[in-house]
This record gives C-alpha cells, sequence and structure tokens, in this order.
C-alpha cells in the first residue's frame, strides 16, 4: 500500500507500507513494514533518499505514522547541513 503526506518544507514524501504474516508466540500475526522515499519539490522522479525501516508495527496506521516522522527528520537534518 502506497501513501502520500502532506508536502514537508518543500520535499514530497512517499509512503510504502508492506503487510506480512509472523508466527508468534500465539499464533501467525499480522505486521506491517515501512519505507519511505523523499523527493524534491523541483524533480519528483528520481527520490533523495529511500529508506526501507527495519522495524514491524502492529497496525498499518502506526507503519504511516512512523515513516512520516522519520521522513521529516531526515528532512530537518537535509536543510539543517547535516547530511550530505
Amino acid at each position: 500500500m502506497r501513501k502520500s503526506c502532506q508536502p514537508y518544507r518543500g520535499y514530497a514524501i512517499d509512503i510504502q507500507i508492506s503487510p506480512s504474516r509472523v508466527l508468534w508466540f500465539t499464533g501467525v500475526q499480522r505486521r506491517y513494514s515501512v519505507s519511505w522515499s523523499i523527493y524534491s519539490a523541483s524533480d519528483a522522479v528520481a527520490p533523495l533518499a529511500n529508506v526501507p525501516e527495519g522495524v514491524n508495527f502492529l497496525s498499518d496506521d502506526s507503519a504511516f505514522s512512523y515513516g512520516e516522522n522519520r521522513a521529516h527528520a531526515f528532512i530537518d537534518c537535509l536543510l539543517a547541513g547535516k547530511w550530505k
């Protein structure tokens, strides 16, 4: 499932959420993984960053929120000159 976020500080954010099934103590359960991409407002074709997260979430909403927050933090670091 692919979701787009609101533009943030001149960048577009695209969130990809992938459902999976994992074996847990109580049986097979559904989990969600997330990856996010950042695009410049002037070039929406080639992503500036494409980051898969190594965390599994209990819901697609929590995966989306996490991906969006991480993308915002990345953009903040990018604009502060801490990421090159």
